[in-house]
């Protein structure tokens, strides 16, 4: 692939990091009128680590034949995309646990 070449399978995961950092961002904004914020948060969280995998599967196969410009396209979207999480940690709470939710269900029983 010519560095002139674009690459269509590349482009859609920098587009799918785009997206997935447009929901988190939204999200954080939004995270006290949001139904489930924490819901929500643990969603777009398992989409970023899919979306982290499938890239490295992609660089894997594609290897040289990547073009730099590409390379470097899906690297600024996801470290854009990790510069979004630990606003969605801030949020959470850890005192808020399914543990404790748990044990305060059966004591009370």
């Amino acid at each position: 692939m010519s560095p002139d070449n674009y690459d269509e399978e590349g482009l859609l995961k920098t587009i799918r990091a785009f997206e997935i950092s447009a929901q988190i961002t939204k999200l954080n904004w939004n995270w006290k009128n949001c139904l489930d914020p924490v819901k929500l948060a643990h969603v777009l969280v398992i989409q970023s680590q899919n979306l982290f995998l499938e890239i490295s599967e992609y660089e894997q196969r594609m290897g040289s034949q990547l073009s730099e410009y590409q390379r470097k396209e899906i690297d600024k979207s996801v470290d854009n995309l990790v510069k979004l999480i630990p606003y969605i940690k801030n949020k959470i709470e850890p005192s808020i646990s399914l543990e404790n939710r748990q044990f305060d269900t059966v004591n009370h029983d």
